[in-house]
């Protein structure tokens, strides 16, 4: 029996379904694999599972599966065994049928549109699997065909939705190994007595079968690492589109909905109050490291003390130039009745009242609170409205649904605890085709620090939340102010179903 099974599930990987014909993508993997593992050590197979193929990617299998391997360790043995499957296109149903027909210890699965840029591979995840006998799951470094970086690895239940962990950064940047909540398929090398132990793959998940796997290896304990050891490049936005029910619009939305059935959360964009009212004390949640919901604290997150923008505010010129960004960005909006949750002590909101809009501020501290109301028994805003209000929970106002025409998150969304939760509640405050204004932080290193109070975003990641989160149309990507800040608007939609990340035909 070999130590590690490489596993490359296929389904019209050939030439015929790239683009523009000249990518081979499971001829050109397999070539990589012949170069990358002659010399591995590792007592190792590669088996290929194909799930009815129309396309030439399966004469590509049988062709390497009657070549030998020609030098190193297992020269003059097979290269690859060959199990060929009527087409049922159901991923998951392939990978059980893979794993049924192998024995190793250790099985790296792979896409069979990746490329590997390290020699020896295997063994390097075989070394850290078998180093820790809680480590499930192993990844390496994905990038683009371009070398630029796209995952180390994923978060899941995180106050950002899911996410690619280390998207944009610089190699150098990355540790050398990271823990982490899933590890994508296109490379998921494991420990096959971790996906036995909770039942294998899920085949009513037509799409995001290693995200559902995560949450059970999660809910379990067992720990997924990504690695620099071991970067392989993704050439997945080379391809057309399969002719699959999985990869459709349907089955896309049937994927995420049995997600939702089975864990009661959004895959995309979890409700964290939710997540903690059913997983609170498992597990699960350690690996995401999420924490009980904790009130504002401007001290914690970086902010003002409650109260202080009403003092300094005359001389403070890097509280002026903040503010007149809010204003700028809140006129954009329009004129309409506005909504700011995360007021602060509502000086941006005093401001803009005194243009002649109606504004409701709603504010987490009592103190902040407290401060802004004592300042408006002694002044006016004219022509507008201001009323500011102590709430429990930014995400449960408990103000009228469709009462206003502008909700903005001023600096708000990055220290709410449940970022969707917040998003939610200014959907349901939003009339139709009301305006939604956010404000954020940008983030300045490259991984955000996981479970603490404060989240900034990178700007791919603010948009993702804001289309996954749903009923919002963003009307630009989110754009810099200079001051630190992303800014983004989005248009209320009439559906509250989200948009998908996957590219559906």
């Amino acid at each position: 029996m070999p130590t590690a099974t490489v596993l490359i599930p296929n389904y019209n990987n050939g030439r015929a379904s790239s683009r523009d014909g000249s990518r081979d993508f499971l001829g050109a993997l397999l070539e990589n694999l012949e170069e990358t593992l002659w010399n591995d050590g590792t007592d190792l197979e590669i088996v290929i599972g194909d799930d009815g193929s129309t396309d030439d990617s399966v004469e590509t299998a049988r062709t390497w599966a009657a070549k030998t391997w020609t030098r190193g360790p297992r020269a003059g043995r097979p290269f690859l065994r060959l199990l060929e499957f009527r087409h049922s296109g159901v991923l998951s149903k392939v990978l059980n049928a893979i794993h049924a027909a192998t024995e190793s210890e250790f099985v790296c699965r792979l896409d069979g549109d990746i490329l590997i840029d390290t020699p020896c591979w295997v063994a390097r995840c075989v070394e850290l699997l078998a180093a820790d006998t809680q480590v499930g799951v192993v990844t390496g470094l994905q990038k683009l065909p371009d070398g630029r970086v796209h995952a180390f690895g994923d978060a899941i239940l995180s106050p950002l939705g899911y996410h690619h962990l280390g998207q944009g950064a610089r190699e150098e940047e990355l540790p050398d190994v990271l823990e982490v909540e899933h590890a994508m398929g296109c490379f998921h090398a494991s420990r096959r007595a971790a996906i036995a132990a909770v039942g294998g793959y899920d085949e009513t998940v037509l799409r995001g079968q290693t995200e559902e796997l995560a949450m059970r290896l999660n809910l379990a304990g067992w720990k997924a690492l990504a690695t620099r050891r071991v970067v392989f490049r993704h050439f997945h936005a080379e391809r057309h589109w399969r002719p699959n029910t999985a990869d459709t619009g349907e089955g896309l939305a049937r994927s995420l909905a049995r997600f939702r059935e089975k864990w009661g959360v959004d895959r995309l964009a979890p409700d964290l109050a939710e997540v903690w009212r059913r997983y609170e004390g498992t597990p699960l949640v350690e690996r995401a490291r999420l924490r009980a919901r904790r009130p504002w604290q401007p001290d914690v997150s970086g902010d003002l003390a409650s109260g202080q923008e009403w003092a300094i505010f005359a001389t403070d010129q890097e509280l002026q130039r903040a503010v007149a960004a809010e204003l700028a960005l809140l006129r954009a909006g329009g004129e309409g009745r506005l909504a700011i949750l995360g007021c602060r002590s509502g000086l941006t909101a005093f401001l803009r009242a005194r243009e002649g809009v109606h504004v409701e501020g709603f504010e987490e501290d009592s103190a902040s609170i407290d401060a802004g109301q004592a300042f408006l028994q002694r002044a006016s805003v004219a022509t507008g409205s201001l009323q500011l209000r102590k709430v429990e929970d930014l995400t449960a106002t408990r103000a009228v649904d469709g009462a206003f025409q502008v909700v903005a998150l001023l600096d708000s969304i990055e220290r709410c605890w449940n970022p969707v939760g917040l998003l939610g509640e200014a959907r349901r405050l939003l009339g139709p085709d009301g305006i939604l204004i956010v404000r954020t932080r940008v983030r300045a290193v490259t991984l955000e620090d996981r479970g603490e109070a404060l989240h900034p975003f990178a700007a791919h990641e603010l948009l993702q939340l804001v289309r996954h989160a749903g009923g919002f149309s963003p009307l630009a990507a989110p754009t810099s102010d200079g001051l630190g800040r992303w800014t983004l608007l989005a248009r209320r939609t009439g559906s509250a179903a989200h948009s998908v990340h996957f590219g559906a035909s």
